[in-house]
């Protein structure tokens, strides 16, 4: 029987890794009272079920009243040990505070156990501080199930994810053609057209109303309110897809839903999530568009447009299209983006914003503000702009082998790691 220790932290990357790779039949988990508070342990079970390693009724948590003393831990360690003498221990240092740290490695070489500990900016080998073999993580993943759930989120949706890949897939290439147009005017005003019959006050109707029909019926596109787009090769791609039918410059009939909600903005995140497909599985995995989370023991929820797993690491990309005109600074993606990235409280979340609003760029230099650049790598959110983008669909469309390259330097680490 081989017994686990794991040191409970805020990050439980490095403690889910080594029960990966160790396969232990039972786990001691060492909790300060901050983190019983903050139900760290209970999240990093979750996590572990989420990845099919159920550990219920073979998980003891020892709670760490003294979490600055060294010889407390060492004492706990000793007292648990007696308890199950013919087991293999090993001892995860990697977390907890200093003191429980080197209490337990104390614990491990007076014992002559293993301590593995896990290096922050290189979670693909658990070194053996005691001279023995290091553990190889590298062909370990972590799913962004696994993630979330030790952070105490949940991922709300996982059976429409699929479904909702598969329908941006069959869109991309639309979704493309209209990422390189989308600063044509024509083009704009057709599309600004169809946001604005979503919720705007027509009539006498109310805008609650109007989304409330637009919610169960999607959008009617009549004679009497027409949408015209001039370029025929696009309007006719348009038509053809959604099944429309053409009267001149006029697209006429039903938009569904999912649609109109395509032609309102989601093309933009259909895009993004395509370019990041010919990166699966050698630099990223769990790559999903929608995904909806939210906190385990209750809260509001939250979709994001895209996200993905890559080096340990869990990215989303939140993406804008339209006018954007109640966000005239670009201050509020800026601020929403980083409040979800801080909500997870973790060290390995990266976020971006892509963006073809012309509200974030600085109309004399053509390029993105820079109060907003400043502002993104003091969060760590760097803004893709529309410019970047219809360069990534000019790409894309060309076939170009250039294409995959560029995606890496924006999405990826400078290095990226082989996951596959």
């Amino acid at each position: 029987m081989t017994t686990l220790v794991c040191l409970i932290s805020d990050q439980h990357v490095p403690n889910l890794l080594t029960v990966k790779a160790v396969r232990p039949d039972k786990l001691i988990l060492l909790v300060t009272d901050l983190m019983a508070k903050k139900k760290t342990d209970v999240w990093f079970l979750r996590a572990l079920t989420a990845g099919g390693m159920d550990f219920t009724g073979r998980a003891e948590i020892i709670n760490i009243a003294k979490e600055n003393s060294v010889e407390y831990v060492t004492g706990i360690l000793k007292d648990a040990c007696t308890k199950h003498p013919d087991d293999e221990w090993i001892v995860n240092v990697t977390g907890g505070t200093k003191p429980m740290s080197i209490g337990s490695y104390l614990f491990a070489r007076e014992n002559g156990l293993r301590a593995l500990y896990i290096v922050e900016s290189d979670q693909y080998t658990a070194i053996d501080l005691l001279g023995g073999d290091p553990v190889t993580l590298g062909g370990l993943h972590v799913t962004a199930a696994e993630f979330l759930a030790g952070h105490g989120y949940e991922i709300r949706n996982p059976r429409a994810l699929e479904r909702q890949n598969q329908y941006a897939r069959d869109l991309m290439d639309l979704s493309a053609a209209l990422t390189a147009c989308h600063e044509d005017h024509d083009l704009f005003t057709c599309l600004q057209r169809l946001q604005s019959m979503k919720g705007n006050e027509k009539g006498n109707k109310t805008e609650k109303e109007m989304r409330k029909q637009y919610d169960k019926n999607g959008l009617v596109l009549t004679r009497e309110d027409p949408v015209f787009l001039h370029d025929a090769a696009l309007r006719r791609w348009i038509a053809s897809t959604f099944g429309l039918q053409e009267e001149e410059a006029n697209l006429i009939g039903h938009l569904d839903k999912k649609a109109a909600e395509f032609l309102t903005g989601k093309w933009l995140e259909y895009f993004v999530l395509g370019l990041l497909r010919p990166l699966e599985p050698v630099y990223v995995r769990c790559l999903y568009n929608g995904l909806l989370i939210g906190r385990i023991d209750g809260g509001g929820d939250n979709e994001l447009d895209v996200s993905f797993m890559t080096d340990r690491s869990f990215c989303m990309v939140e993406c804008k299209t339209g006018s954007q005109g109640h966000d005239h600074s670009g201050d509020q993606v800026v601020y929403k983006t980083e409040a979800i990235k801080e909500g997870l409280r973790a060290l390995r979340v990266r976020a971006f914003i892509a963006t073809t609003s012309s509200n974030i760029i600085d109309t004399k230099t053509g390029e993105t503000k820079q109060a907003l650049v400043d502002r993104s790598r003091i969060y760590g959110l760097p803004i893709i702009n529309g410019k970047t983008l219809k360069e990534l669909a000019v790409l894309y469309r060309r076939k170009d082998p250039a294409l995959n390259d560029r995606v890496v330097n924006l999405f990826l680490p400078k290095k990226p790691v082989r996951i596959s």
